[in-house]
C-alpha cells in the first residue's frame, strides 16, 4: 500500500508539512516494498483549490492513504471518493509517521 506525505524539503529527516495542499513536495512510501519517492507538489502555487488538486495528483500515483495534519473539505471529499484513507498525524519526521502507522499508533479522521 502507497502512503503520501505532505512535506518540505526532500530529506529523511523532513517533517510533515503543515499545510497538505501547499506543501512542496509529496513523499509517497510503500509500505510493502519499504522504498520511497519524492514527487513536487504541482498544485503548491495554484492560485486555488491546491487541496483538491494534490488529492487527484495523489491518486493518480496510486496512493491509498495519506497521513496530514489536516485535510481541507474539498480535498477530502476527493480522497474520499477516491477511496484514499485519511490518518491525523502530528508535525514530526515522516520516518516517525510512518512506523507510527504501521505499528497502528495513528488515527484515521
Amino acid at each position: 500500500m502507497k502512503i503520501g506525505i505532505p512535506i518540505d524539503e526532500r530529506s529523511e529527516d523532513a517533517p510533515m508539512a503543515s499545510r497538505f495542499g501547499r506543501a512542496l513536495y509529496y513523499l509517497i512510501y510503500d509500505l510493502e516494498t519499504k522504498k520511497y519517492e519524492y514527487h513536487e507538489n504541482p498544485s503548491a502555487m495554484a492560485r486555488g483549490g491546491a487541496g483538491v488538486k494534490a488529492s487527484e495528483f495523489l491518486a493518480s500515483q496510486g496512493v491509498k492513504a495519506v497521513i496530514a495534519p489536516r485535510v481541507g473539505p474539498n480535498a477530502e471529499q476527493v480522497l474520499r471518493t477516491s477511496n484514499i484513507t485519511i490518518y491525523k498525524g502530528q508535525i514530526e519526521p515522516w520516518k516517525n509517521l510512518i512506523e507510527k502507522l504501521e505499528k497502528n499508533k495513528i488515527k484515521t479522521v
